[in-house]
């Protein structure tokens, strides 16, 4: 059974005229009278009474009437879905984030592209920096916000979307606390909270990086499994950080914050998979990318 045969049918039911019927679909009526016939031999019933006088519907031509509309509206409701699908419009798309990314990227990311596709289902999940790459790389999240560099960023593409500055966080307590200005070089032989090389590894090497060429020798360092631990370990005394500014909002008491220099912003990128085809996925993307250079400017 073909669509055509059915829009075909449902004319005639309407009408209950061929010819009339005919002139609606502008066909002939021989043509328009081999398609209901090739209908009825295909269903096994007759659909029409027909005479000279009239046409008039059977009993089962009028019950078949009514499954006829609703097939052809699943039918282009599915040519619909599809369309949107293609265009980004429909579908779940499952996202990871940081937290520094909750707080300055993901909000407007968000209530823009919701605006543009309405009917595209977030699945919004905090991951760490290292689980997402992991869950990128496995199909399991379809786009990430992740702090860079990667320590091995192949198979993936990343998007710069923030940047801040970092700080310097220390106990109150601590020496140099009340010295001002400080300088790299002023943090030699002090304790570190830093933060895990197994969730972050990219972003803790280049910490470590800037600490060597500093000439920084740690005391000793305690490691954080996340930004709230270490800022929490700061307020306790164990040590002090280098950290990206968002930590500041925790606003946690006994911590001291002071000025770096010399030190290249943090920065969070919008990650996804080489050759990603989601198409609400590329619509995000593009989104993204928009929104993104428009802050940054």
């Amino acid at each position: 059974m073909e669509s055509s045969q059915l829009r075909c049918f449902l004319e005639v039911a309407e009408t209950l005229h061929f010819t009339r019927a005919a002139e609606r679909l502008h066909l002939s009526q021989p043509a328009l009278s081999t398609q209901i016939e090739k209908l009825e031999r295909e269903l096994g019933v007759d659909l029409f009474e027909r005479s000279h006088k009239k046409t008039t519907l059977t009993y089962a031509g009028t019950l078949y009437r009514e499954e006829a509309r609703k097939i052809l509206a699943l039918g282009s409701r599915a040519v619909e879905r599809a369309r949107q699908a293609a265009a980004g419009q429909i579908g779940r798309l499952r996202i990871g984030f940081i937290s520094t990314a909750a707080a300055y990227v993901i909000p407007q990311l968000v209530t823009e592209f919701r605006k543009q596709a309405p009917n595209v289902e977030l699945d919004l999940r905090h991951h760490l920096t290292a689980a997402q790459v992991k869950l990128l790389c496995s199909g399991e999240l379809d786009i990430g916000f992740l702090r860079i560099p990667l320590r091995d960023p192949r198979g993936l593409t990343t998007i710069l979307v923030h940047e801040e500055p970092y700080k310097l966080f220390l106990p109150a307590p601590h020496p140099l606390a009340s010295r001002s200005p400080l300088a790299l070089q002023d943090l030699d032989g002090a304790e570190f909270v830093t933060y895990s090389k197994l969730n972050a590894p990219g972003f803790a090497a280049t910490l470590a990086l800037v600490m060597q060429q500093a000439g920084i020798r740690p005391a000793a360092t305690h490691e954080a499994t996340d930004m709230y631990s270490l800022i929490s370990l700061v307020s306790a005394g164990v040590g002090i950080a280098i950290a990206p500014a968002s930590l500041q909002n925790y606003r946690l008491p006994n911590v001291v914050i002071r000025d770096l220099d010399g030190i290249r912003p943090s920065e969070v990128a919008l990650a996804h998979r080489d050759g990603i085809d989601h198409p609400a996925a590329l619509a995000f993307i593009r989104s993204a990318r928009t929104l993104s250079d428009f802050i940054r400017r």
